[in-house]
């Protein structure tokens, strides 16, 4: 079974922003992509063998303006795409003060 947090991380980490996968109380540095893997789920063949795994990850953009969120949004979705994951969600979130927020999910 592939496990693709580590690739993931490195994928988005040469983007050259803040990259985690635990959103901090404060953003002290933006933007901020925040992600984690919400399936990693197999298909199974008659033998139990893995024929098929399904992989679906939520990224979080946070910026301090909506023009530099979108721009993020641009070069993740490029990224992302390179290494064969289809954006499948994007969605603005209503911002939090000062902080502008787009929530997305890729599928592989």
């Amino acid at each position: 079974m592939y496990l693709p947090k580590e690739d993931i991380y490195n994928i988005l980490k040469s983007l050259d922003y803040y990259v985690s996968q635990i959103q901090p109380d404060t953003f002290n540095e933006l933007p901020a992509i925040i992600f984690y893997v919400s399936d990693n789920s197999v298909d199974l063949d008659l033998s139990n063998e893995i024929i098929n795994q399904s992989i679906e990850v939520i990224i979080d953009i946070w910026a301090e303006d909506s023009v530099t969120a979108s721009k993020v949004l641009n070069e993740v979705e490029s990224i992302m795409r390179e290494n064969l994951y289809k954006l499948s969600f994007s969605a603005d979130i209503p911002n939090i003060g000062n902080v502008f927020h787009i929530n997305t999910r890729f599928i592989k």
